[in-house]
């Protein structure tokens, strides 16, 4: 068993039937090396989910519950695991302890002397594409430095995904983790146990009274602020912050340490968030974003009547850009890969326009950053041109960011009298209970199998509502969206209100008619 095998079960259960010339494609295999995988994984099957090949497809019954017994059945000693993964196991283990013996280590996990010597170049390569080195300690071991902020990055990156968030904020482990992410996630929960608590009472007793961070945000701040404090706690430390004054930035002072604060009030600024009672505004960037703005209105297909709004998210985005770009700090997004040819005028406007802020902070968008900022301005372009009526209750379910499903909302709302009363991140499901709602959304075959296997009922369609989908969706009661507001009744709300009373009437009653 190897990571290709795992990936292909993964992505055969979440999308059967799939084409074999689709999954050829997709990871680049021969039909021999696809037809050897199947075997392999079948032999650790029960018969009832086996991958089969139907003519040119490749079909299965195995469900999301069924893959998660299958991962917690691999034993580590029957799992080959490649060279990214053992760097990334190993690099977690320097960065956690202060003087690691990789050949002990290798041995550990039974992985051979003659592998280890085959990984030093991958090492080499990782640690330079990352920016820490390795010290070779006499008679000791090896020992892992350089600059924390870009360490602690690292580390925290390759730790994200094979956690999630618990009770009270505490982190365990993802539920479909491959051997090896369980091999990482042992490591970091074991050495880090007393950090990590500490991490979810500084979340709790001093972020939350200021701001409430997504799902996602608030797990990539747990994860660094736990390697953080360990690191922290063997001595290591952020010893200058002299190069982190290039914006403004709102002060949290969680841990009255100079350094480390000013980093963390960059690394939370640049973090997305579902509530913040405040917004702060570097100067420069400002007057940047205000003409980046007024570069892309001439771009968007309706007037921005709701401009506050639209500059403060335009603002937060590449604001956010920014400090991520600068930090390596990358929270991978799906769906997007899509945007480039469905928008491909927008998006070209969105690549020349945001040109000289890239140049001023030496920075560089890339792809799924450009992609992103076209959805927020898709976004505001559907908000501007839409009307809608008495709505039905729904919930969207996704892991994905707030820009993303933000544009997705109002493509539902394009179409649909709806009531988008919540978006529910599937590791929240349990919130549920206290939304009432007439139906649940989802837009990936994931969190399809996720509700399914919950045995929640919901309704899955594409990022992009195909035509099927809306038929789908009109089929399952939400009526088609219009854009007039009955005469008689609307002139009857503002009969005899002055100019003050009339406004409030229209911002209360009326919101999706007047901006």
């Amino acid at each position: 068993m190897n990571s290709f095998d795992l990936s292909l079960l993964k992505y055969v259960q979440e999308h059967s039937p799939v084409s074999i010339d689709d999954v050829m494609s997709k990871f680049g295999k021969t039909t021999s090396t696809l037809k050897r995988s199947l075997k392999s994984i079948n032999e650790c099957l029960e018969p009832e989910y086996h991958l089969h090949i139907d003519g040119k497809l490749i079909v299965t019954a195995i469900t999301y519950r069924q893959y998660i017994d299958f991962l917690t059945s691999i034993p580590f000693n029957r799992y080959i695991t490649t060279a990214e993964e053992r760097i990334k196991n190993l690099s977690v283990a320097l960065c956690l302890h202060d003087v690691v013996n990789k050949s002990e280590y290798y041995r550990k996990l039974n992985i051979s002397s003659t592998t280890l010597k085959n990984d030093n170049q991958a090492l080499c390569a990782f640690l330079q594409a990352n920016h820490p080195s390795i010290t070779a300690i006499p008679r000791q071991g090896s020992h892992l430095e350089g600059d924390e902020i870009l360490l602690h990055i690292t580390i925290c990156l390759t730790i994200l995904k094979t956690v999630e968030i618990g009770d009270d904020n505490v982190l365990i482990p993802h539920k479909a983790n491959k051997p090896i992410n369980k091999s990482i996630v042992v490591q970091f929960l074991t050495e880090c146990k007393d950090e990590i608590a500490s991490a979810a009472d500084l979340y709790q007793r001093q972020l939350t009274p200021h701001v409430t961070l997504g799902y996602n945000s608030k797990k990539y701040f747990l994860v660094y602020m736990s390697i953080a404090l360990h690191r922290m706690r063997c001595g290591h430390v952020i010893t200058h912050s002299d190069d982190l004054s290039f914006i403004q930035s709102f002060n949290f002072t969680l841990l009255n340490r100079e350094h480390e604060d000013r980093f963390l009030d960059l690394l939370i600024s640049s973090l997305t968030y579902t509530w913040r009672p405040f917004a702060i505004y570097d100067a420069t960037l400002i007057s940047q974003v205000r003409q980046l703005c007024k570069s892309l209105k001439p771009l968007l297909r309706a007037n921005i009547y709701n401009i506050f709004p639209f500059f403060a998210e335009v603002y937060q985005f590449i604001y956010s850009t920014i400090i991520q770009n600068k930090f390596n700090l990358y929270l991978m997004t799906k769906k997007l890969h899509e945007v480039q040819t469905r928008y491909a005028s927008l998006y070209q406007g969105v690549v020349q326009a945001t040109g000289s802020i890239a140049d001023h902070y030496h920075n560089r968008f890339s792809p799924v950053h450009l992609s992103t900022l076209v959805l927020i301005l898709k976004k505001y372009e559907l908000q501007n041109r839409i009307h809608s009526e008495d709505r039905k209750r729904v919930i969207i379910v996704t892991n994905s960011s707030e820009s993303k499903v933000g544009y997705f909302k109002e493509v539902l709302k394009s179409h649909f009298h709806i009531d988008i009363i919540g978006c529910v991140n599937i590791n929240e499901l349990h919130t549920l209970k206290q939304l009432p709602f007439d139906l649940l959304i989802t837009f990936t075959n994931k969190i399809s199998s996720y509700l399914k296997y919950y045995q929640l009922p919901y309704i899955k369609v594409n990022f992009y509502l195909s035509r099927d989908d809306i038929s789908l969706l009109s089929e399952c009661g939400l009526s088609l969206a219009k854009k007039k507001i009955p005469t008689e009744a609307f002139i009857q709300d503002i009969d005899w209100l002055d100019r003050p009373q009339l406004r409030a009437l229209l911002e209360q009653k009326y919101p999706d008619f007047f901006i």
